[in-house]
């Protein structure tokens, strides 16, 4: 029960940063949205078109976007973590299993 607790935590968690996850999905579309923001203020305040390279600079260090990968990272470690949780329950449980078969083997001899 411990661990089919654990691996719903992780469930979302392994879906977003796991083998074949949605975060770089996510991280592009993240900075495609900024960007448009970016250049719609560009317009609103009536000043120069941005360059390309000027508006992903600005995508990049924009608050919105650190905060999108500072909380990529507290996941990711949360990710770890409860990964390192489960696999010491399953350790847990071959250790068991392994004492209960040297037991049967005694038993018989």
């Amino acid at each position: 029960a411990e661990r089919q607790e654990y691996v719903e935590r992780v469930a979302d968690l392994k879906a977003r940063h796991g083998s074949f996850g949605t975060f770089d999905a996510m991280r592009k579309s993240k900075l495609a949205t900024l960007k448009m923001v970016l250049r719609a203020q560009a317009v609103r305040d009536k000043l120069p078109k941005p360059t390309e390279g000027a508006l992903e600079d600005e995508a990049h260090a924009h608050p919105d976007y650190v905060e999108f990968v500072t909380q990529a990272t507290r996941d990711r470690a949360e990710l770890i973590r409860t990964e390192g949780l489960i696999e010491n329950i399953d350790q847990t449980v071959q250790r068991a299993n392994v004492i209960a078969r040297y037991a049967t083997a005694e038993a018989h001899l």
